[in-house]
């Protein structure tokens, strides 16, 4: 089973004030669709206590072509791309029922030991048990090495809540995207859908802790958002938009 496919429907809650599905959204149902995949070969999140791994992401790459409204069917459909001893690259492609494209993503993945809190490279038993398909949703290679501009200016801070962790006792992927989304002027924000997001994670925060965020453009049009410890200025997270 290298492709696994799973129908969905889209959710009031992964859209926006238009109705129309946001790359939050997207990269939500992306992500339930790999822990489903995961979980069916015994690696999913509850099976965490009996493995002592969970995967852990590092990079997301993401293309929307067109944005549905709430309760529009869709298929999503990820695989395993390739892998090497230390990481795995999982793939996406979402489709309407018309089986036109939505969206696609690439994404980079770790496996973590839960129990010596380390990260740890692919066991053997777990190679065997994901197929790999050699179909790369992007033809060209992706920067999964973002640099903070030097034009970077400070925004805001905000302190690590409750509300933003998730079972790895961390914030959530995704919600480093709402932070960046926050950090945009109000007339971008309300002019711009993004089509194009990249995220690369680099340090994980936890309860408690105050990020900084920072803000710059490029001459290319591109946006930069740069999350930071507020103390050790460790990054934690570049969020880039572009259109």
């Amino acid at each position: 089973m290298s492709i696994y496919s799973q129908n969905l429907t889209i959710n009031y809650s992964d859209v926006d004030s238009d109705n129309e599905l946001t790359n939050k959204g997207i990269l939500r149902l992306m992500q339930e669709v790999a822990g489903c995949h995961s979980a069916s070969l015994g690696f999913g999140v509850n099976d965490i206590p009996k493995t002592g791994l969970a995967w852990l992401i590092l990079n997301w790459k993401l293309k929307v072509f067109y944005r549905p409204k709430t309760s529009t069917a869709i298929t999503i459909n990820t695989w395993v791309r390739s892998e090497n001893p230390l990481f795995s690259y999982r793939d996406f492609e979402v489709l309407d029922s018309e089986n036109s494209l939505i969206a696609v993503a690439s994404s980079k993945w770790i496996l973590f030991d839960v129990n010596k809190k380390t990260i740890t490279k692919l066991p053997l038993h777990v190679k065997k048990k994901y197929s790999y398909e050699d179909i790369s949703v992007f033809k060209d290679t992706w920067n999964e090495k973002l640099k903070e501009p030097d034009n970077s200016i400070f925004v805001f801070d905000y302190k690590v809540q409750r509300r933003d962790i998730d079972t790895n006792k961390h914030v959530n992927n995704l919600y480093y995207l709402d932070f960046a989304i926050e950090a945009l002027p109000e007339e971008i924000y309300n002019t711009t859908k993004f089509s194009n997001v990249e995220i690369m994670y680099k340090h994980e925060a936890k309860l408690g802790n105050t990020l900084s965020l920072f803000y710059a453009t490029t001459l290319n049009n591109e946006i930069f958002i740069t999350i930071k410890d507020k103390n050790t200025k460790n990054i934690y997270a570049i969020v880039k938009l572009y259109k």
